[in-house]
């Protein structure tokens, strides 16, 4: 059996194809699922800001609850938006990030340099300014960890509207320092946004953790199993105080990357199962041995389900569903707003200083700082086909946080303050968005020009220059 299974990375010459192909998929579902979260929050800023506003955000406030014998959990709706459905956006990450490691960009030390360094610095700087502006001991400064987020989501919807003016590596670029940047976004949560820690909980939940590592390491490969043990160590971490969505992550991490056959094993297989089929068919459709053909075709599909991971079937299965149905719904969840009943304070205190100073100028600016000290050094080296110019565009829109840092202001903060950080993120993710496309616009336009062959230069006829030569002496 385990000579038979073959790691996910250990890839032959169809290597770029597997790795490009989920890759153009993701970029797909989450620009067309970006563009989907902007008519979300677009909706649901209307509707909050009209007559039936206050009965639209305490909609979201209506408690529901489950119950096995004894034990009841009852809850606001927002908390099992943010806390259950958003387990299945941070399990998606995790599942990305595995990939990535094993066969993306982040499996080769060299080239992930680049995007973490960049992940790096785009956290750090944006931080330092909100610290600066409310620094420890102050009021906001639990919340300084809501500008250090990047929405790929968001950010991958306007990179498309440039389509293939864009270059593929600054693509996967943005997408790496993104993946990047939730990994540092879900430490964040983990270790300064637990409040209460329970160890019992915490410790059973763990233990299942490491039950799916094992089952993950014997070779069993059903994910129903996993989806089962997923769902009680997500209600361990609950009941633990570590926030639920951290649990996503790691179950994601456990779900086995590696085929039962290789890809020559299955060319042998299907190419037999395939030559069976078409001798069946030689004599006429209606003289086909039924039994034989659905045999025959059965034994085709498993050989299909046996070179594909559950990591890939998991992420394939799971993208569509949290582009279209998790995240538009946890931004209409969490868009609410009523702006005409934010006050001047609310919305330009410290802590909305902080959010819009360390998104518009920090997140940028780390980035770029970052790579220029990096570049400079030999460390790393600018993407393939990309400039400083279209770097600077790319880092404006990872200035676009609105996911997460919607998420981390829901944990930091409530109340006034809270409405107010959402207004902040609100405001500072169009700014960066627009100086993103703004700048990329030209950058872009710029970088077609330069590509372009030189137009002939017309000399005229050749009798007309030998004319003028012997004039001339």
């Amino acid at each position: 059996m385990s000579r038979k299974r073959r790691q996910f990375k250990k890839m032959t010459p169809n290597k770029v194809l597997r790795v490009i192909k989920p890759f153009n998929q993701f970029m797909q579902y989450e620009a067309s699922g970006g563009i989907l979260l902007l008519v979300c929050v677009i909706i649901a800023l209307l509707i909050s800001n009209s007559p039936i506003g206050l009965s639209y955000l305490s909609f979201w406030e209506t408690y529901i609850g489950i119950s096995f014998g004894t034990f009841i959990l009852t809850k606001p709706l927002v908390f099992w938006i943010n806390d259950l459905l958003m387990a299945f956006f941070f399990f998606l990450i995790g599942l990305e990030i595995k990939r990535e490691v094993l066969i993306g960009e982040l499996s080769n030390p060299r080239v992930a340099m680049a995007p973490i360094i960049a992940a790096i610095g785009g956290m750090v700087v944006p931080a330092s300014l909100f610290i600066i502006v409310n620094p420890l001991g102050s009021q906001g400064a639990g919340a300084w960890a809501i500008p250090i987020a990047t929405d790929i989501a968001i950010a991958l919807g306007l990179l498309s509207i440039f389509g293939s003016k864009v270059p593929t590596m600054l693509k996967i670029f943005l997408t790496t320092l993104a993946i990047a940047d939730d990994i540092g976004g879900v430490l964040v949560i983990a270790l300064f946004y637990t409040s209460e820690l329970y160890l019992l909980p915490l410790f059973l939940g763990l233990a299942l953790l490491s039950i799916m590592v094992i089952l993950n390491r014997i070779g069993i490969r059903q994910l129903l199993v996993y989806a089962v043990l997923g769902v009680v160590v997500w209600l361990q971490f609950l009941l633990s105080g570590v926030h639920p969505t951290v649990a996503g992550i790691l179950i994601a991490l456990t779900i086995p990357a590696t085929t039962k056959i290789d890809y020559s094993e299955f060319v042998v297989i299907s190419s037999d199962l395939v030559k069976r089929i078409q001798d069946s068919c030689a004599e006429g459709i209606e003289n086909i041995d039924s039994k034989n053909f659905q045999e025959t075709s059965e034994t085709l599909r498993l050989a299909c389900r046996d070179v594909e991971a559950p990591l890939q079937l998991a992420e394939h299965g799971l993208t569509k569903w949290v582009a279209f149905g998790v995240i538009p719904i946890f931004a209409l969840a969490n868009s609410g707003l009523a702006l005409f009943e934010l006050s001047v304070n609310e919305m330009f205190n410290p802590i909305a200083i902080g959010i819009i100073l360390g998104l518009v100028i920090g997140k940028p600016l780390g980035i770029i700082s970052f790579m220029l000290v990096s570049v400079k050094l030999g460390i790393i080296g600018l993407p393939e086909g990309v400039n400083w110019e279209t770097m600077i565009g790319t880092t404006f829109l990872a200035g676009i946080g609105f996911t997460i840092s919607t998420f981390i202001a829901s944990l930091a903060l409530s109340g006034s303050l809270l409405m107010g950080a959402k207004g902040a993120i609100l405001l500072a993710s169009f700014i960066s968005g627009l100086f993103g496309v703004l700048v990329l616009r030209k950058a872009l336009r710029d970088l077609e020009i330069l590509s372009m062959p030189y137009p002939p230069v017309d000399l005229g006829p050749p009798n007309i220059i030998k004319s003028e030569v012997i004039s001339e002496s």
